[in-house]
């Protein structure tokens, strides 16, 4: 925020969009026109932005961290400019999203800040969290709006509008800081969380071959038996998904960059249709029999985080 600030020279309207984390009707956008006491000072509603058509709903907003968790930060460094709070159901189409978009191009000018407040990849592995974050910002960096709405995000929707809105303005997208729960803690095998810091500027747009992923398996997994295994997000957030009968017991997520090739390596397994991670030490053995038995020298091999790394220069 602080960044955020510093480059820009007048700011007098804020829209913060998030998505809606605990609405039953995940095909709703609501709103707030309530005003937020904050610890550090108070926070006004701008009754100018065209509301028709949206839901309004205080408590909900009230109560959704996607909301209030980034009040104090918004008071601290725009601390007169009033705020138009949004939520976004996580079932809505692109297609849904085009009356909200309007609403925003027409509110939201040169001297307005838009702000999406997006988890990113949830409930996966480090280094497949990683490789579906490196999916995310080859998207965000070669400005594919089509590839930004599959992202493995909490919130395409709310992505989706703030990378639209930023790229009709020929804004391009400069990462701060990208973190990894998984990473942080040292911990190859629970569930992670990230997080991409990130602005959009009218500095010059240089595309960048960031990252292609694909995700391959050793044989077919049955999506609809596996959403309390494995989970949704297990099955998008890469370029192309591959069966091959001839793999090891792993799922492998393959991440290729101009510079490098890395492999990730999880092991799975399977009973009566329903497919789980291999954690802790028998995946650790698993992990270390198969690179072991691999005798090129040119690949660098990290056996904490199960993966290979390949240097292409």
């Amino acid at each position: 925020m602080q960044k955020v600030r510093l480059l820009r020279p007048v700011t007098n309207k804020i829209i913060l969009i998030s998505p809606d984390h605990f609405s039953t009707n995940q095909k709703q956008i609501s709103y707030t026109d309530a005003d937020w006491d904050l610890n550090n000072g108070k926070i006004f509603y701008d009754h100018s932005f065209d509301s028709s058509g949206l839901t309004a709903n205080n408590q909900l907003l009230k109560n959704d961290h996607g909301v209030y968790n980034i009040m104090p930060d918004i008071k601290k460094y725009f601390p007169n400019v009033p705020v138009v709070p949004i939520l976004i159901g996580q079932k809505l189409s692109q297609n849904d999203l085009n009356n909200l978009y309007q609403k925003i191009n027409n509110y939201c000018h040169w001297d307005c800040l838009l702000i999406a407040s997006i988890d990113f990849s949830h409930y996966l592995p480090a280094s497949m969290a990683n490789a579906h974050d490196n999916y995310t910002l080859d998207s965000l960096y070669n400005q594919n709006l089509n590839k930004i709405f599959s992202s493995e995000v909490d919130s395409p929707q709310s992505l989706y509008l703030v990378s639209k809105f930023a790229f009709d303005k020929n804004n391009s997208f400069t990462l701060f800081d990208h973190t990894n729960s998984g990473y942080l803690i040292r911990n190859p095998d629970i569930e992670t969380t990230t997080h991409l810091f990130g602005l959009f500027s009218r500095w010059p747009f240089i595309k960048k071959n960031i990252a292609k992923t694909k995700l391959d398996l050793p044989y077919q997994i049955d999506q609809s038996k596996n959403l309390n295994s494995l989970g949704i997000r297990f099955f998008y957030g890469f370029d192309k998904l591959n069966t091959n009968s001839t793999l090891p017991n792993f799922a492998i997520i393959t991440t290729e960059s101009y510079n490098k090739i890395t492999q990730s390596f999880f092991p799975i397994i399977t009973y009566d249709n329903v497919t789980n991670f291999v954690r802790g030490e028998e995946k650790t053995s698993l992990i270390k029999k198969y690179f072991d038995s691999i005798t090129n020298s040119n690949i660098t091999k990290d056996y904490f985080w199960g993966t290979l790394i390949y240097d292409r220069k």
